[in-house]
């Protein structure tokens, strides 16, 4: 009798102990809106191998907190702005955020060091600090338990993805507004074709309004609206000022026609 109260108990136990394995650690998406990745947890990395996924989504997207926790904000030179979360049994690392050498564009308003936050509540936004400079704005993402950390692959598969709330003033962030890039230069050649036109400008200075680092580039091809561009003739120089875009990737980069002209005032 002994030995089959044993064997009992000890079955439990298994049976407890395998379904606590089961529960997945998170199961909200960390980005907002979702995002494409693949399962890049272990490929090689300089200096080591990758210890998370990397979410791809445009430049100041929402990142909430997967799990209840606490949240910090730190910087590396590698990381660029990192937002650690510490839930209950796990923890997280919300890598390379924010698009602005500023704290601001990195976590949060209202949060500081030690806040306690909600699941689903905003904590960061996308970026590409630190190494990830000239690479696409992304979220690289880890899972810790303890002192291991885990591929969040399989998870993030199976996690809920939250939709944008224009209830919730996080969600519409400083760093997820619309931003101008004002830039001073040479007009190389101004054309309009029908109702479309291009204007291409040498730069000299390139600022964005949010001082956002912008890639620095030869030449900047922009779209415009053919009255926009009356008057304005190869070898003049200019100020120029965009239209107000939200950021992503490739207009940090400055790729052709990602931007479109607002004005274009002549100058000396």
């Amino acid at each position: 009798m002994r030995i089959a109260l044993l064997l009992t108990l000890g079955f439990l136990l298994a049976t407890a102990g395998t379904a606590a394995a089961a529960a997945p650690a998170f199961t909200l998406f960390p980005v907002v809106g979702g995002a494409h990745y693949t399962d890049d947890f272990g490929d090689p990395r300089s200096g080591g191998t990758h210890e998370g996924n990397d979410l791809m989504s445009p430049c100041g997207t929402p990142a909430v907190a997967v799990v209840a926790g606490t949240v910090r904000l730190d910087y590396g030179d590698r990381s660029g702005w990192m937002v650690t979360l510490t839930g209950k049994d796990s923890w997280y690392r919300y890598i390379h955020m924010g698009v602005t050498g500023d704290a601001n564009s990195a976590f949060a308003k209202g949060l500081k060091n030690g806040s306690t936050v909600k699941a689903g509540q905003v904590i960061s936004y996308v970026g590409r600090t630190g190494d990830a400079a000239s690479a696409p704005c992304h979220l690289h993402f880890e899972l810790h338990f303890g002192d291991r950390v885990v591929s969040p692959y399989t998870t993030l598969q199976a996690a809920t993805i939250l939709e944008p709330n224009p209830a919730d003033p996080a969600m519409m962030g400083a760093s997820n507004s619309s931003v101008t890039l004002t830039i001073t230069g040479k007009v190389v050649w101004a054309v309009s074709s029908g109702a479309n036109g291009r204007l291409l400008v040498r730069p000299k200075s390139i600022k964005a309004s949010d001082g956002s680092a912008v890639t620095p580039t030869r030449m900047v091809v922009l779209s415009a609206d053919p009255a926009t561009l009356a008057g304005i003739q190869a070898g003049q120089n200019v100020t120029v000022v965009t239209a107000a875009s939200p950021l992503t990737s490739e207009r940090l980069d400055l790729k052709p026609l990602t931007w479109s002209l607002a004005t274009a005032t002549r100058t000396r």
